[in-house]
């Protein structure tokens, strides 16, 4: 059998509770074995923003998912020199670890824009996708550009008060989940942490106590504009 693994991929800049609740819902709903966070160190669609420097933003990532053994980081694209692309990892990983099948976890705001990704077509037949809803209103929208590519789809709703389960089972590409879930964490943001912080505004709600001291040591997000 087949160990199962969910990419959730991002700059993580900073995780926060939000992220790693996020990555457990999904291993106990999906019944994945664990989820790899993938810290994107150059993100090809970030250019125009200012990032922490990736050491501290993996530092930050490997302290927060220690309490966590399922949930692992992964530094594969920090290896790389240059930007790197989700479906240049996915092949790397796929062509590294042949026992595993992968599912690939992602917002649907940036779901929505995945046609700007390089080969996207090729990645939607290449790994399943567990499309997150932050707004209902997104499942049509994705639906839509699903269609006009030929993709079917499957819905996952997890409330908070549901245990968890699979509603199928999708081990080959092309497939989508929808998932959608309510939390306290939901609204959570990375930009939202960072905008507190340069108003001097209480964030430990929002990260881990880790997180904060390394922020705190290091002075990200209060000056250099991040």
């Amino acid at each position: 059998m087949k160990t199962r693994v969910g990419l959730l991929g991002g700059t993580f800049n900073p995780i926060h509770k939000g992220h790693i609740e996020l990555g457990t819902r999904i291993k106990h709903t999906f019944h994945l074995d664990h989820i790899l966070y993938i810290l994107s160190a150059n993100p090809p669609h970030k250019k125009n923003l200012e990032i922490a420097p990736a050491e501290l933003r993996w530092k930050m990532l490997t302290k927060a998912l220690e309490p966590y053994p399922y949930l692992i980081p992964s530094d594969i694209e920090m290896k790389r020199p240059l930007a790197s692309w989700t479906i240049d990892t996915i092949r790397e990983l796929q062509r590294q670890n042949p026992l595993c099948s992968y599912y690939f976890i992602s917002g649907s705001e940036g779901f929505l824009k995945i046609k700007t990704w390089k080969n996207y077509r090729q990645l939607l037949h290449l790994i399943p996708f567990i499309v997150v809803l932050r707004d209902q209103h997104h499942k049509i929208e994705v639906e839509t550009l699903l269609r006009e590519d030929g993709i079917s789809s499957s819905f996952v709703d997890l409330n908070a008060t549901d245990e968890p389960r699979l509603e199928q089972d999708a081990e080959h590409a092309p497939a989508i989940y929808f998932f959608s879930y309510r939390s306290d964490y939901l609204p959570f943001s990375s930009t939202i942490i960072r905008s507190k912080i340069k108003l001097s505004e209480p964030i430990d709600h929002m990260v881990l106590t880790e997180v904060k001291k390394i922020m705190e040591e290091n002075n990200l997000y209060e000056y250099r504009g991040i």
